[in-house]
């Protein structure tokens, strides 16, 4: 369970907090509807991440614990 929460964690600070995709394209000089699979696919991201942190359990501890926190900041309180 630690395996697919720190892959999801991880994806959405990727993709939606640091933004490397758009970084990404727009040093390739990508159009910003054009894909970059798996790097601006929530899902795809989610699942490469998953596959390697399986190998690495203690990488998937270090992502679920730093990348949860991050999550948890960013949340924005009513």
């Amino acid at each position: 369970m630690l395996v697919l929460i720190g892959a999801v964690l991880f994806s959405y600070y990727f993709i939606h907090i640091a933004l490397i995709p758009s970084k990404i394209k727009g040093w390739l000089k990508y159009k910003p509807h054009q894909r970059l699979k798996p790097f601006d696919c929530m899902t795809c991201l989610s699942v490469w991440s998953a596959v390697v942190l399986f190998f690495f359990p203690d990488v998937a501890e270090f992502f679920t614990i730093v990348f949860g926190a991050g999550f948890i900041g960013n949340i924005k309180l009513k």
